[in-house]
């Protein structure tokens, strides 16, 4: 018998480069108060030839892997906290989602940059705002569909005012629950029946809508008030691989 390779993997796993976000050398024409203090990464996000590295203080910095160097930060002003980034990747853009302290950080803004135009060149400020008409106040996202290349905003203010909990998974349904928003208290107790061999790939509320979708199936939409269901073919709703809210 042959012995087994126990060290493959890892000898595939060599360093190629480091980044540093507090890399003094690199382009910041922006003083960010969160640089005082390093923090963790929480995601790496790599589009094209550069690497977009949020940290749990808000920066987040953008490094050329051509030129293995920090190019800007995607902050553009000292009081931006990057929520989210999403790489669109049908015009080679990044899309932020942000908060503000010039209102408390309680609305989310959108901002679309080129990559080769501006960010390459350290430029982030040179992008363009998005959903400018709507509210996306707390309660209301932004939702990304790279699949199908959608955005879904919803806006706060047309809120119904109700909240969906949903609780563990029982023997072939899903328990759920309405509440009113303002004092908790139950309108609606009902269950949701699910296909007992296939995966749930997502369960959300819209509005006064639940969306269900599971593996290989159709879209499911229940109106949580009247219990109307309908349906959307699958061949005709991709998956979202992504989903934004406000926090």
């Amino acid at each position: 018998m042959f012995p087994r390779p126990r060290y493959l993997f890892i000898s595939l796993l060599l360093l190629q480069e480091e980044y540093d976000t507090q890399d003094p050398k690199g382009h910041c024409p922006v003083a960010l108060p969160f640089l005082m203090k390093r923090t963790e990464v929480i995601e790496i996000v790599a589009a094209s030839d550069i690497v977009f590295a949020p940290a749990h203080s808000s920066v987040c910095a953008a490094f050329s892997r051509k030129r293995n160097k920090r190019i800007c930060f995607v902050n553009v002003c000292p009081d931006e906290v990057i929520q989210s980034l999403f790489y669109y990747k049908h015009n080679d853009s990044l899309i932020t989602v942000s908060v503000y302290a010039l209102d408390n950080f309680s609305s989310l803004k959108c901002r679309s940059t080129r990559l080769s135009a501006y960010i390459q060149r350290g430029k982030p400020d040179a992008g363009f705002a998005l959903f400018e008409s709507e509210s996306l106040k707390w309660l209301g996202f932004v939702e990304f569909d790279d699949g199908n290349g959608k955005v879904l905003t919803y806006t706060a203010q047309d809120s119904p005012g109700i909240m969906l909990l949903i609780f563990s998974r029982a023997s072939g349904h899903i328990p759920f629950k309405i509440l009113f928003i303002e004092d908790g208290t139950v309108l609606k107790s009902f269950k949701h029946l699910l296909h007992r061999n296939k995966k749930v790939d997502f369960i959300e509320q819209f509005t006064e809508k639940l969306l269900v979708k599971h593996e290989n199936e159709n879209l499911q939409i229940l109106d949580v008030r009247s219990s109307e269901l309908m349906e959307v073919k699958r061949t005709e709703f991709t998956t979202p691989s992504a989903f934004i809210f406000s926090v």
